[in-house]
């Protein structure tokens, strides 16, 4: 860790010709370790100064059986294209252990990567980050607060952990030898999908739908109280802010999440965007006027079929310039639009 951002410090800014940039940690008081948990994650110091649009990149899952190498090489592209900093959007690790000398060879792996950066790196803690309270301890001894948030010329960064509490990962490999790969394929895809069909489908087969029932029942989002009360305190102080931005691992619009229901309706009247992951399928949606966006991978197992023009390996690059940002998705060998590289926008959601 080269440096890091700590909220309620006295206007805690960077000068940037003229722009500050602030951030922090909604949650008071000391922390444990080599680095306080009051204090954001993210490596390296200062910003581009330049007086123009910034640009930020956003990466997908690294891991959920990750494929070595890809995630390095896409630092290295991204970081040819200098953008003012990079964020992920959670799983950085395998875990799903409590074996320290293991999450410490996988979080090396991970910041041998990011020090490479000429650039900060934020980082968004995913399930597979956060699976037990000991790699939630690892978490934040090693980088600090796993949810926060910053500002940066006047537009407002939420990161929201969808893991707090940590919630054991589903034995996802006993379903797939208990119901099959064939039932396993056609609940995930039904899943993704129209949910109008997935329900005529599931009430079809109803093993499918047992399937599916346990499915979703692992999919559940974890926001605490505390996190809504930082997201209200950070509208409340940033109430001018040109655009919010939401970062979350698993996609809590997917699911029945009451807090995060509330945090859309403080959200509401102000222009935002909301990314995340977790599924390894690039999706786009409006929902309440605003783009929400499911990225795809950046090294983790792709999550569909070979053919499937929403399961690729890609960053996002996020073009800030006065009024609404600019997303273009880059292939690690080539781009495509907002809206995935074919029709992935959800059913009814256009």
């Amino acid at each position: 860790m080269k440096s890091a951002f700590t909220l309620f410090a006295a206007t805690a800014a960077l000068a940037l010709s003229g722009a500050a940039a602030t951030a922090g940690d909604y949650r008071p008081g000391g922390g444990t370790g080599p680095v306080a948990r009051t204090q954001v994650p993210f490596d390296k110091a200062g910003f581009n100064k330049d007086r123009r649009p910034f640009h930020f990149v956003v990466i997908g899952d690294r891991t959920g059986q990750h494929r070595p190498g890809v995630f390095e090489r896409a630092l290295m592209q991204v970081d040819g294209l200098r953008p003012d900093f990079v964020i992920n959007i959670g799983d950085l690790i395998e875990g799903n252990s409590e074996d320290r000398a293991r999450l410490d060879a996988e979080w090396k792996e991970v910041t041998t990567a990011t020090e490479k950066l000429s650039v900060p790196f934020f980082y968004v803690p995913g399930n597979h980050d956060l699976t037990n309270t000991v790699q939630l301890e690892e978490w934040r001894k090693r980088l600090g607060a796993d949810y926060y948030r910053f500002t940066y010329r006047d537009v407002l960064f939420l990161v929201l952990n969808t893991e707090d509490p940590p919630q054991p990962l589903i034995a996802r490999k006993k379903l797939l030898d208990e119901y099959g790969p064939q039932a396993m394929g056609a609940v995930l895809r039904a899943l993704q999908g129209d949910p109008a069909a997935a329900e005529a489908l599931f009430a079809r087969d109803p093993r499918l739908g047992e399937l599916a029932a346990k499915l979703r029942a692992s999919e559940q989002v974890a926001i605490s109280a505390d996190q809504v009360r930082m997201v209200r305190e950070a509208l409340r102080r940033n109430a001018r802010a040109r655009w919010t931005f939401v970062l979350m691992h698993r996609p809590a619009w997917k699911v029945d999440s009451p807090a995060f229901r509330e945090i859309e309706a403080m959200l509401k009247g102000r222009d935002y965007t909301v990314l995340a992951g977790h599924f390894h399928k690039y999706e786009y949606r409006q929902r309440n006027g605003q783009d929400y966006i499911q990225l795809g991978v950046t090294g983790g197992m792709p999550g569909g079929a070979p053919d499937d023009p929403a399961v690729v390996d890609h960053v996002m690059w996020v073009a800030m310039p006065d009024g609404p940002p600019r997303i273009t998705n880059i292939r690690l060998d080539g781009f495509f639009p907002r809206q995935g590289p074919a029709s992935t926008a959800a059913a009814g959601d256009r």
